[in-house]
């Protein structure tokens, strides 16, 4: 991944990489039920540019907390770890 990637550009990364190994994919389990396609579909909002309000994101790296949450356009610190849940 490049070195200044944003949150959105990961998770297509994600994305990519599953789509080309569908054998590691929880999507396709169902794949003419699942509405929901992909991890970008799944936490991200295109239309209003943020992720959905009922998931939490704790964004971290050796270099400390990256404020993804709050700021989309924040670059990732190199080996970042980004841990999504929903809390609905």
């Amino acid at each position: 991944m490049k070195d200044d990637a944003i949150f959105a550009e990961a998770l297509a990364m994600v994305d990519k990489y599953v789509f080309e190994n569908p054998e590691i994919s929880h999507f396709a389990d169902h794949p003419h039920d699942s509405f929901i396609k992909s991890y970008l579909q799944l936490f991200f909002n295109p239309e209003q540019e943020e992720i959905y309000s009922d998931i939490n994101i704790f964004a971290a790296s050796a270099r400390g907390y990256m404020p993804i949450g709050e700021n989309l356009d924040f670059n990732l610190y190199k080996d970042s770890e980004i841990s999504l849940t929903s809390s609905a």
